[in-house]
């Protein structure tokens, strides 16, 4: 497998000028898709987000009743519009309507209709041309030549995002989705080798993020679906090592703790219910269903019992590798417990979560495209 230059791909860019190539990146997640556009000065960009949900447009006048019109944007697929954007979830009913966690999601009517949005946005902020667009697949998505092919092929040319607005891209990227995160380590090298220090393990602090170049870096980023790992030597990434585990991320955290709660007390708990309880795990707050709050802490054991599995997965996975790690970096949305388990693993091995984790890959992944571009 090719591999990028990763000494060069950590180096942050200078500010783009007027000359410089327009370079933008999206991470479509199971949960979210978080995506690059121009900042509102123009010399730089900014990191947005919304929810992977896309819906069947509603052209009833309905819709436009309220006091603002809402976030989102109609974009053609095959002949339909989906409605996509920040506010999507104002048109939902039902807790899972609209998402697609298939291993066929990188070529669905949703994935398409979610790039499209994020293109969308970029258009809204100034961009119908792109010179490189960067876009990332789960791990073992990315180990697929023809997925990747097709995400080149699929997303290279001049794309309808609605409205009459075409966005013009000249060349597409694909990048494995951890790999993001590791070029964005040298954002916060300093609490890496705080955390580095505290661990106390046979790895010194780093003299300047060359060094990682030294090291066995496993890159950690458990989604919305499926738990993601890269184990990245030398700055290549080694491809026996790596992989992902299907079901063993925040949804299947979710689902657990409904499927507890629901037993509990005594009803099924349907599809509406489950970003009540996500929202309530991710605040740590009660949940409200007809009318009484719920406290969601005695499930802690269901949850990390259902996160030790994902791990335990991983490092089956990892096929005895884990013996020469000597770094763990944890990207994605909801890192923490999968820490502690990790921590409590390998407690000679630095653990260290990305500072604003869920959006270090596409951070990551905007540097890697502007040093290819540069390059």
């Amino acid at each position: 497998m090719p591999t990028p230059n990763t000494s060069k791909l950590r180096e942050v860019p200078a500010p783009q000028t007027s000359a410089s190539p327009v370079v933008r990146a999206i991470d479509v997640g199971f949960g979210l898709v978080k995506l690059s556009v121009r900042d509102g000065d123009g010399d730089g960009t900014t990191i947005i987000n919304f929810p992977s949900i896309a819906l069947p447009a509603d052209a009833s006048a309905v819709r436009t009743l309220g006091t603002r019109r809402r976030d989102t944007f109609d974009v053609p697929v095959n002949g339909a519009l989906y409605e996509v954007g920040r506010d999507v979830g104002l048109a939902q009913a039902g807790g899972s309507f609209g998402r697609d966690v298939t291993d066929e999601f990188y070529r669905g009517a949703i994935y398409e209709a979610l790039t499209k949005g994020a293109l969308r946005y970029m258009a809204e902020a100034g961009d119908s041309r792109i010179d490189l667009l960067v876009l990332g697949l789960p791990v073992n998505q990315y180990n697929d030549a023809k997925r990747r092919d097709y995400l080149r092929d699929h997303y290279q040319g001049d794309i309808d995002v609605g409205d009459g607005k075409t966005v013009s891209v000249a060349k597409v990227v694909v990048q494995a989705q951890p790999m993001g995160g590791y070029a964005a380590i040298d954002e916060h090298f300093d609490e890496l080798n705080a955390v580095i220090t505290k661990t106390g393990g046979a790895l010194d602090p780093l003299p300047s993020g060359d060094a990682l170049d030294d090291l066995a870096v496993l890159m950690v980023d458990p989604g919305e679906h499926t738990l993601d790992w890269l184990l990245i030597q030398q700055g290549s990434i080694n491809p026996k090592a790596s992989g992902a585990a299907s079901d063993a991320g925040r949804h299947r955290v979710v689902r657990a703790v409904q499927e507890s709660l629901g037993a509990e007390l005594g009803r099924p708990l349907g599809p509406a219910v489950m970003p009540k309880v996500n929202d309530a795990l991710r605040l740590r707050t009660k949940v409200k269903l007809s009318g009484v709050a719920h406290d969601l802490d005695r499930y802690e054991p269901v949850i990390m019992s259902v996160v030790e599995d994902s791990v335990n997965r991983m490092i089956d996975g990892l096929r005895d590798a884990h013996e020469i790690i000597d770094l763990v970096v944890l990207v994605g949305g909801h890192p923490e417990r999968y820490r502690d388990v990790l921590t409590k693993r390998f407690p000679a091995i630095p653990v260290f979560v990305m500072p604003d984790s869920m959006a270090a890959n596409v951070r990551g992944f905007q540097m890697i495209g502007e040093a290819l571009a540069e390059g």
